[in-house]
């Protein structure tokens, strides 16, 4: 906070810079879920059309397989996106020896596990947080999408 002390500008433009660049990562990371959802459910779809009954377990399993494994695949990029956001700033960029251990920060701080053992500087402290909600929503987001078609799985399994 000696930033502050010396002169409260230069913190203030540090929050504006933390916000711009958490929300454009937070607008690419909504239109990339969201496309990837919109694309992953087109192709779930015919799976469901018909209300077919599922007379054995093979196709059940590979949709939930498959879906998990694509949704973390999306939250895989999305904390690559925050990885590579910390490696382009400066500042933080010295924190990290390289991409691998921004990348463990940002999943660390995507998934709010929040471990401890690195820590953004004090004037950046607010974009691990911004990353944080962004992680919590996307997650959330992810765990509806599951949610939902474990019970369109549920349905066609109890069709009489």
């Amino acid at each position: 906070m000696q930033g502050l002390k010396k002169n409260g500008h230069f913190l203030e433009t540090h929050m504006v810079l933390s916000l711009l660049i958490g929300s454009i990562i937070i607008i690419i990371s909504v239109v990339v879920q969201a496309y990837g959802n919109v694309r992953w459910l087109k192709k779930i779809a015919p799976s469901f059309k018909k209300k077919q009954t599922f007379t054995s377990s093979k196709l059940p399993l590979r949709l939930l397989t498959f879906s998990f494994l694509f949704f973390t695949l999306l939250h895989t990029f999305q904390t690559w996106l925050w990885a590579l956001a910390y490696m382009l700033i400066p500042e933080t960029k010295l924190l990290f020896t390289s991409f691998f251990e921004a990348w463990y920060f940002s999943l660390v701080t995507f998934t709010s596990l929040g471990y401890g053992d690195l820590t953004l500087a004090d004037n950046w402290r607010i974009l691990s947080g911004i990353e944080a909600i962004n992680g919590i929503m996307l997650i959330g987001w992810s765990t509806a999408m599951m949610y939902s078609l474990i019970q369109q799985i549920y349905k066609s399994l109890n069709t009489n």
